[in-house]
């Protein structure tokens, strides 16, 4: 069971960021915080198996609503605008590598004496996050990309962490939470202007994001001369 779900995560957090429709991509998202919670059922315990059903559940209905008021103010439902059919293929091919590379990792690597399938799921979580995050044009992509990013690292603290660090393992825990309110903070602003949530424009159009700046030019008067009064010539 344990290894089904670790390999399940590969097609799951894929199709995140592959699939267009962006329900579809929730939809994915939704499943792939269930198989995490399924890995921390099997090793760890049914508590912490829990509450990452419940903050699953709360970022995605977070996410939801902010998707919802996005594309319904844009006017689309395409989150991830690649057409071509050769980009497909490219990103299956990373998403191939991605795996192989992380199953290499988990094997020759094993980090703090984690099961095999566990190290491969944080791993390519991470690795899969990454992905999305680089290969992301807009603002929705990125933050489908860091909470892919966030479970493999939640899985790894998890796993690793001592009950004592409950502080720790309480901040892992809502990061997705705040991921979620942030990027959907920055969607909903920027697709009030009318314009998508493309991410050229978070630097033109959002002001809680930082800018391009430019060397700045102050205007220096010149002192005016005082008015000269004709001489007049002294004859001898």
């Amino acid at each position: 069971m344990l290894a089904f779900a670790s390999i399940m995560l590969v097609p799951t957090a894929a199709l995140v960021g592959v699939l267009r429709q962006w329900r579809l991509c929730l939809y994915s998202l939704g499943v792939l915080y269930l198989l995490v919670a399924v890995i921390e059922a099997i090793t760890l315990n049914w508590a912490l198996a829990g509450s990452q059903l419940v903050v699953g559940a709360t970022t995605l209905a977070i996410t939801f609503l902010a998707g919802r008021q996005i594309f319904e103010e844009t006017h689309a439902q395409v989150i991830h605008g690649r057409l071509p059919a050769w980009e497909y293929l490219f990103e299956i091919v990373v998403a191939a590598v991605g795996a192989v590379g992380a199953a290499l990792f988990a094997r020759a690597h094993p980090l703090f004496g984690l099961p095999g399938s566990v190290s491969f799921a944080w791993t390519w979580l991470g690795l899969a996050g990454l992905f999305m995050v680089v290969l992301a044009s807009n603002i929705m992509e990125v933050g489908l990309g860091l909470l892919v990013f966030d479970a493999g690292l939640n899985l790894l603290v998890l796993s690793t962490s001592r009950g004592e660090w409950w502080l720790a393992l309480l901040a892992i825990q809502l990061l997705p939470i705040a991921l979620a309110l942030l990027v959907s903070i920055a969607g909903i602003r920027l697709s009030h202007f009318g314009h998508g949530v493309a991410l050229d424009l978070l630097q033109e159009k959002a002001p809680f994001v930082i800018g391009r700046t430019g060397p700045v030019r102050i205007p220096v008067r010149r002192p005016s001369r005082p008015p000269q009064t004709p001489r007049r010539a002294v004859r001898a």
